[in-house]
C-alpha cells in the first residue's frame, strides 16, 4: 500500500537540506498526490532561527512552486508550531503542533537536539531520572493536545528519539507509560489525529516509528486516527519507512490511514 503523501517537510527555509521546488520535484517523481511542507515557526530556541520575514519569502516559493506544478501534485502550505510558543498561523492551510522543548527551572529543555543535551538537562533538572523528565515533557504535550486547534499532533512521543533499544528508559514501565498515555487519551479526545513519524528513522536514530506500539494500540482502542509522514528534512526522506508503519499500523488493528488533500482529510486503507 502507498500512502503517496507527506505533511511533515523541511526546507532550506528552515532545518531542511533540499529547497521547496527541489522536495516538490521529489515528490513527484514517487508518485505522490500530495506534499505539505511544515517550516518551523520563530521560536527563541530553534537551532536555525525562522524570522517572520523568512515566513513570508517561505510562504511566496511554495505557493509559487505550487502553480508551476499545478495538475501534477497538490501543494499544501502548512507549519509546525511550537508548543512553548502558539502565535497565530492563520495565514497557513494547515497547522502541526508538536512538542520540541519544554521548561524545566526556567530553562528551555530541547528533547531533539541531541542525545548529549538530553543527557546534561537530566542530569541538571532531574536529578538524573529519566522518568521524571519523560513525566515533565508528556505533562507539557498533554496541555498542548487538550486545547490544541492545529490539523494534527506531530511526533506525540518524541521525548524517545534517543531511547533505541531503551537505552535510558524502559517505554513499557508504567513511570513512562502513564504519562504518555494521558497525552495520546488527550489527543483523541480533541479529536486530533496523531501522526505516525518517521523522521528519526530517516536520521539513523531508530529502527521504528513514532509512537511506539503500545501507544498506536491505545489510539485504535479510542477510535482515534492516525496518518503516516517523513518529517522530512531532505527529499531523500520523503517516503523513508513507510511500509514499516503500515505494517505497525496494521499489527495494531488500523484498517486505514488519513491523508490530507487540498480538499481535506481522505482515508487511503491498508489492504
Amino acid at each position: 500500500m502507498k500512502i503517496r503523501s507527506n505533511v511533515h517537510t523541511h526546507t532550506t527555509f528552515c532545518d531542511g537540506k533540499n529547497s521547496v521546488e527541489e522536495m516538490a520535484r521529489a515528490a513527484i517523481d514517487l508518485g505522490f498526490v500530495s506534499l505539505g511542507y511544515s517550516i518551523h515557526g520563530w521560536t527563541p530556541y530553534e537551532t536555525v532561527p525562522v524570522t517572520l520575514e523568512k515566513e513570508a519569502l517561505y510562504r511566496d516559493e511554495v505557493k509559487r512552486v505550487r502553480e508551476k506544478y499545478r495538475g501534477q501534485i497538490e501543494i499544501l502550505l502548512g507549519a509546525e508550531r511550537d508548543a512553548l510558543y502558539p502565535r497565530d498561523f492563520s495565514q497557513y492551510e494547515y497547522l502541526i503542533d508538536s512538542t520540541h522543548c519544554f521548561l524545566a527551572d526556567g530553562e528551555y529543555v530541547c528533547v531533539d537536539r541531541s542525545a548529549a543535551h538530553m543527557e546534561e538537562m537530566v542530569r541538571r533538572h532531574f536529578g538524573g531520572d529519566y522518568y521524571a523528565y519523560c513525566r515533565a515533557y508528556f505533562r507539557r504535550e498533554a496541555e498542548v493536545c487538550a486545547s490544541s486547534d492545529a490539523t494534527f499532533i506531530g511526533h506525540i512521543d518524541l521525548v524517545s528519539k534517543y531511547n533505541e533499544g531503551s537505552r535510558y528508559f524502559d517505554e513499557s514501565d508504567p513511570r513512562y507509560l502513564g504519562p504518555a498515555l494521558e497525552a495520546v487519551d488527550c489527543a483523541v479526545r480533541r479529536g486530533l489525529p496523531i501522526e505516525m513519524n518517521t523522521g528519526a528513522m530517516g536520521r539513523g536514530y531508530r529502527s521504528a516509528p513514532y509512537p511506539n506500539r503500545i501507544l498506536l494500540r491505545r489510539i485504535r482502542e479510542l477510535g482515534g486516527e492516525i496518518l503516516i509522514n517523513g518529517d522530512s528534512h531532505s527529499a531523500a526522506t520523503l517516503e523513508t519507512g513507510y511500509d514499516t508503519c503500515v505494517e505497525l499500523a496494521r499489527s495494531c488493528g488500523f484498517d486505514h490511514v488519513l491523508r490530507l488533500r487540498a480538499a481535506g482529510w481522505e482515508e487511503v486503507l491498508l489492504n
